[in-house]
């Protein structure tokens, strides 16, 4: 292979476009949700991802028309309803575990803390599986069991 035809490989190797679903999958981007939209789905992707009440974003949205900076949310949504992805429909494989991302969204200190206490609570239980394994009572037990059979 030439060096020209490595670097055009190498290149299109890492790419990371619109068309790799890997890149494009991603349950901390903000995604518009066209389907539970009215105009765009840009308030109902904004809900999505903050856990605010749809209801609520809106009326947020709304009611900052009628103030000053109502050019900036209009250019700010079209921007936003042309430029983002619609949210996947196989984004989370199950409701636990879309529920783990929105908290992790709402609170990342808070599920980062979870999750140390889970791997923490995991650590040890693979150490009393450990010590039970290599104990005399494990292999009492499974001679006992060898006896019987």
């Amino acid at each position: 292979m030439t060096s020209s035809q490595h670097e055009h490989h190498h290149y299109h190797f890492h790419r990371k476009d619109k068309t790799d679903m890997n890149y494009r999958k991603s349950p901390t981007r903000l995604y518009k949700i066209p389907r539970e939209g009215k105009l765009m789905g840009v308030c109902a992707g904004v809900a999505d991802y903050t856990g605010v009440n749809l209801t609520a974003v809106r009326i947020l949205w709304v009611v900052g028309l009628f103030t000053p900076i109502n050019w900036i949310l209009l250019i700010g949504y079209f921007v936003l309803g042309m430029t983002l992805d619609p949210k996947p429909e196989d984004l989370y494989e199950d409701v636990r575990e879309e529920e783990f991302w929105r908290q992790a969204r709402k609170a990342p200190d808070y599920t980062a803390a979870d999750l140390r206490r889970r791997f923490r609570e995991l650590d040890r239980r693979t150490g009393d599986m450990e010590a039970y394994m290599t104990s005399k009572s494990f292999k009492l037990d499974r001679e006992l069991k060898a006896l019987e059979d």
